[in-house]
């Protein structure tokens, strides 16, 4: 068991911290530039990794993703699909495992806990409305503890 801890425990950290290295890495390229190995000295016509490389480099990342994405949709789409899917349908008697996808969970949880249905939607669509609220409170100092406002909508 603790061998599967530090194992999951690797494969959670390692894909931070490559991250962090790469956003290093670019930060330090931007702000020092690419070393010369042939120790020529610096011309006029230089050329900067920002805007021309990075915007390159960019383009040329979602143009792979897109290459990904399209090839695994298109040769094997039902790769990502639910096995539950291909189970036949039975009228007669709905399963219990039955739950939607885990970004509707919390509005499912809301609809259930509500008997009525009617105020179970008024109730899903306040809380979608409570969050966008929150983007109009003014911060002006780091703590919310003497804001009103942001004491109410929370």
């Amino acid at each position: 068991m603790p061998t599967l801890k530090r194992f999951y425990t690797l494969h959670f950290l390692l894909p931070i911290v490559l991250l962090l290295l790469i956003v290093l890495h670019l930060y330090l390229l931007h702000l020092k530039g690419s070393t010369n190995p042939l120790g020529i000295g610096y011309s006029i016509d230089e050329v900067r990794l920002y805007p021309k490389y990075f915007i390159k480099d960019i383009f040329g990342f979602f143009l792979l993703m897109l290459i990904v994405v399209i090839t695994f949709f298109l040769w094997n789409p039902l790769n990502i699909a639910d096995s539950d899917n291909f189970v036949d349908a039975d009228f007669v008697s709905t399963p219990k495992h039955i739950t939607p996808e885990w970004y509707f969970l919390p509005f499912y949880a809301m609809l259930r806990s509500i008997p009525n249905k009617l105020i179970g939607v008024c109730i899903m669509f306040f809380s979608i409305i409570c969050l966008l609220l929150l983007s109009l409170i003014p911060f002006k100092s780091k703590s919310s503890s003497l804001n009103v406002l942001s004491q109410y909508i929370f």
